[in-house]
């Protein structure tokens, strides 16, 4: 079994935020477990709250389906949108959401923390990128139901400067 104390922060995820919602990620997770939603307590971490996104993982037909449970108004405004309760496949087009889809389901097989920068897919953000930290959730400690991410909204043209 993979545990939360088996990874590390991924070297991209440079922001100290990031380090913030990791290590908080970490101390939530029982012996040899992941954590679970149930471990998480808003509370515990008022200052990363608004940027943070929860998303259920729905089992279908042999695939996932990635549902919004909860965005925190920094996320929101971040992605030009509060989609509480909408899938994702329902509010990106197919090639945008084709990476994401991959990306999210490989965290759901194999339990390792994502980094990802990106511009948004979305017109009404095209001005925006973001970069992502997205953690596994698993009720249960090794089967991944949720994943919790935090997201620092950059300026497209800062992302564009920095080095690949």
């Amino acid at each position: 079994m993979i545990s939360a104390a088996d990874h590390s922060l991924p070297a991209d995820a440079e922001d100290p935020r990031f380090h913030a919602f990791f290590a908080y990620w970490q101390s939530k997770a029982p012996f040899g477990r992941l954590p679970g939603r149930q471990h998480i307590d808003p509370l515990d971490i008022p200052r990363l709250l608004p940027h943070i996104a929860l998303y259920d993982v729905v089992r279908q037909d042999g695939d996932f389906r990635f549902r919004f449970r909860l965005v925190g108004t920094g996320a929101a405004q971040a992605l030009g949108a509060d989609n509480t309760g909408r899938y994702i496949d329902e509010i990106m087009e197919a090639d945008a959401y084709g990476p994401l889809h991959a990306a999210y389901s490989q965290l759901v097989r194999d339990h390792t923390p994502q980094y990802w920068q990106r511009n948004l897919p979305f017109a009404n953000r095209d001005f925006l990128a973001v970069q992502r930290l997205a953690l596994p959730l698993a009720a249960d400690g090794s089967t991944v139901d949720m994943i919790m991410t935090y997201y620092v909204a950059i300026p497209r043209d800062d992302m564009l400067k920095r080095p690949a």
